[in-house]
């Protein structure tokens, strides 16, 4: 890319197409056009020295992304007297958006562990904006309630779909409001939809584990369903760690096992870890988070019993730090702005914090080891075969994902040898959820069949100007069964209770 001038003719780094510098003065006044520069060169010149600093590949992308943390924390416009913006807004209201900024200020330090509030959680409330999509209650236990969702059509396949979230967030994000409700589009497309809706664990439950959630949830979810429809099988359906858990079930269980798994649908899941074990290497900082950091967040876990959801949120901001962090702060803080009221962020703020025992099985089994992809993971007293997954497999990864790249889902094509259909969804992690056909999405499917190399796979696959959710509702009616009336809500064992969303979600 060309370096851009300015007006006077002084050569621009690449950083003037930087949003944070969009503002006229950072080219017109000389003082924040000097700012600017002298942030760009600091910035620049730490990049280079990140990366020549004598430590193995892996290490220097970690040191890389911590000086990428500390130069977004220390860019100009994060304070007043380098926010051009702000300041004319104060001149223009006569000091009343400092006045609002403060107030917001001090609400963040006292309601939001002060970090700027990313929504206006006044602005909705579950089960009457967003989760509202008609079911009930059919069974509950300590650890999650099952939803049964009332059926949209006059028949049903016979086939129901269970819908496996992850238990690191709340369910909803399938069922956020009607025009963008996964849950919904199945219902509309004749599938019987039941949810599991996780309870947030507290501190006494630490000795929750990863067995726990196949023992206690997706287990007896597995049951009831069986018992309300008299289904054999069932389609699972998964996001994230909940697409993981629906694989794991499915290697699980054995043939003999009623209802039999028929097909899995995995949706931003990591199912191999060797690109995230890459940043755990032996050497450098690497060797730092392996043998110091991880026993540390493991020691300060089992002290409090679990990973509290405000600190997954605070990590998962860091990993979008000026979206996520400062341009917020300088919306709010600087420049007076109330939280806006957006759906996706109020649901991203409600999260479910994480029980000791079940993070030490992600982090060292799952991340560390690779276990399950090596086939060396155990759950409750079996051995998980990837070799045994056998069931069709519909696979969607989202290009832009910050949290589940995209070239690290694909590795799920190689590792199990059922039929497995891979699609490329556009946007990231959560756009690729809320993929609804009024929302311009796109995906990618149909490259090489057997390509190992991601981009290969890419390069000859199609691109549709169409949601993925249309190529799954076709895939999926082809291993949904027969027609037939639908099941009532509940049953003599499984009476329907509470109306959907439930209680837990609310907690």
């Amino acid at each position: 890319m060309e370096p851009v001038a300015d007006s006077t003719g002084t050569l621009l780094s690449d950083s003037a197409r930087d949003p944070r510098f969009v503002d006229p003065a950072w080219t017109s006044n000389r003082y924040f056009r000097t700012l600017r520069l002298s942030y760009d060169l600091a910035a620049k010149a730490a990049g280079r020295a990140a990366d020549a600093l004598p430590l193995p590949a892996e290490d220097r992308r970690t040191v890389r992304s911590l000086t990428r943390l500390i130069a977004d924390a220390l860019a100009p416009p994060n304070a007043l007297l380098g926010n051009p913006t702000a300041l004319r807004k104060a001149a223009r209201t006569r000091g009343r958006s400092l006045l609002r900024g403060a107030a917001h200020a001090i609400d963040d330090l006292q309601h939001n562990g002060g970090l700027p509030s990313l929504v206006d959680r006044t602005a909705f409330t579950v089960g009457r904006d967003l989760a509202i999509t008609p079911g009930r209650v059919v069974f509950r236990n300590s650890l999650m309630e099952l939803i049964q969702y009332e059926p949209r059509t006059a028949t049903v396949y016979s086939i129901p779909l269970l819908c496996c979230p992850p238990w690191v967030n709340k369910f909803y994000i399938a069922d956020l409001t009607p025009g963008r409700s996964f849950v919904r589009w199945a219902l509309d497309h004749g599938h019987t939809v039941f949810m599991i809706s996780y309870r947030n664990p507290q501190a006494s439950q630490r000795d929750v584990g990863y067995d726990c959630y196949l023992r206690n949830s997706l287990l007896p979810a597995l049951a009831a369903v069986r018992d309300i429809t008299g289904a054999e099988e069932v389609n699972l359906f998964g996001a994230c760690l909940g697409g993981l858990s629906a694989l794991m079930l499915a290697a699980w269980s054995a043939d003999t096992d009623r209802p039999r798994v028929r097909s899995v649908t995995a949706l931003s899941t990591l199912t191999d870890f060797t690109d995230i074990r890459s940043e755990f290497g032996t050497g450098g900082t690497g060797w730092l988070l392996r043998v110091l950091g991880l026993p540390l967040m493991e020691t300060l876990t089992y002290t409090r019993g679990v990973l509290s959801g405000r600190s997954l949120e605070v990590f998962f901001r860091l990993l979008r730090s000026d979206e996520l962090i400062w341009s917020r702060m300088r919306a709010s803080w600087l420049s007076g702005e109330a939280a806006p009221a957006y759906d996706i962020l109020y649901w991203n703020c409600d999260t479910l914090s994480v029980p000791h025992r079940a993070q030490q099985f992600l982090l060292r089994n799952l991340c560390l080891d690779n276990a399950f992809a090596r086939g060396t993971a155990e759950l409750a007293g079996r051995r998980l075969d990837p070799d045994q997954v056998t069931q069709d497999l519909f696979v969607v990864a989202a290009h832009d994902d910050h949290l589940v790249p995209w070239t690290s889902a694909y590795r799920t094509v190689g590792l199990f040898p059922g039929d497995v259909r891979f699609h490329l969804a556009s946007g990231g992690h959560i756009a690729a959820v809320l993929a609804s056909p009024d929302s311009g999405a796109s995906y990618w499917s149909g490259g090489p069949t057997g390509a190992t190399d991601p981009e290969a796979w890419l390069a000859g696959a199609t691109k549709y100007h169409d949601t993925w959710w249309r190529a799954w509702a076709r895939w999926l009616a082809d291993r949904a069964g027969s027609q037939r009336t639908p099941p009532p809500l509940g049953s003599h064992r499984h009476p329907a209770a509470e109306p959907a969303p439930g209680p837990y979600v609310l907690t």
